[in-house]
């Protein structure tokens, strides 16, 4: 009687092929992980692009200005209406039933913070192009804003203030918040001909991931701080530096204030500049001219970057 031998793989070899796989999977996850950054990076871009061209389509609109960082009454930025800069270029946006509802609170006379039905709609409206894709939090787009104590939709691009430090300048000069050096700040409505630095060379709104920062009332408590794009939001917690941000110290630092800019994108941050091209910056630009850039009339030239 003859037997035929069977052949089958040895211990060995399963290994050493499992092995392999291991191998080729670790050299395919980077690859794809950085596909899928890249494709968000160029989203968030997109975004961006967009946000600039509703700002010029407002500004043709209105003698060449920007828009008002936030409404305010006179003589304090932290009350009154709120709405911000954002909330007005909505109907350049493809979003003009949320822009008309602005428009009709402000005619109205009523604050972000209404209690009435229809404001508390508006403040949760969720605007996609305001999100960049590679920030986590904006899985869950909602959250409560401590102080106001109501639900407002997250933003990933606040407007820039200048390169000032905005909380220093609230706390011991409230009279300067009218003259930020930057594009928004209250009741602003900057012209392009006041930006003498170029439009091109003066960023206008630039990126903020919601990330954990010191807390307000506790600084050894790490706490979430989500941006959003409807305004000032009258007796919320830092409200006034969710729509704007300050440009007096670096973007994506190691310890990040609340008015600070930030991106969870590798490297830098995307901003768009006041002419409405978008750049992506990276970390290793030096901390003066992003202040350079953040100001629309210091002077200074900013050469190569």
């Amino acid at each position: 009687m003859h037997f035929r031998s069977r052949h089958a793989f040895t211990l060995v070899e399963l290994l050493v092929v499992i092995a392999i796989i291991g191998v080729l999977i670790g050299l395919l996850l980077p690859a794809v992980q950085a596909a899928r950054e890249a494709a968000r990076r160029s989203s968030c871009t997109n975004n961006l692009r967009q946000i600039g061209l509703a700002i010029h389509n407002y500004a043709h609109g209105s003698r060449e200005r920007f828009p008002e960082g936030w409404l305010c009454d006179a003589g304090n930025a932290e009350t009154g209406l709120g709405w911000g800069w954002a909330s007005r270029i909505l109907p350049h946006m493809e979003e003009s039933a949320v822009g008309n509802a602005v428009t009709g609170h402000i005619q109205a006379g009523r604050k972000i913070v209404d209690a009435s039905a229809a404001s508390a709609a508006t403040r949760m409206v969720v605007v996609n192009s305001f999100l960049c894709p590679s920030d986590p939090a904006n899985g869950n787009p909602i959250f409560e804003m401590h102080g106001a104590e109501q639900d407002f939709s997250r933003s990933n691009y606040p407007g820039m203030f200048g390169a000032e430090h905005v909380e220093e300048v609230i706390e011991d000069h409230p009279d300067e918040l009218f003259a930020g050096n930057g594009i928004f700040f209250a009741e602003s409505r900057v012209e392009f001909r006041s930006v003498t630095d170029g439009l091109s060379k003066t960023i206008m709104v630039a990126e903020r991931d919601a990330r954990e920062i010191p807390g307000h009332d506790d600084p050894t408590e790490m706490e979430q701080f989500d941006s959003v794009w409807i305004g000032m939001a009258e007796g919320g917690e830092e409200a006034i530096v969710r729509v704007v941000g300050g440009g007096e110290e670096m973007f994506n630092s190691a310890a990040p204030h609340a008015e600070d800019f930030r991106s969870r994108h590798p490297n830098g941050i995307n901003v768009v500049f006041a002419d409405g091209h978008v750049e992506f910056l990276t970390n290793s630009l030096s901390e003066t001219v992003f202040q350079r850039m953040s100001q629309r009339n210091d002077g200074q030239v900013i050469g190569q970057y």
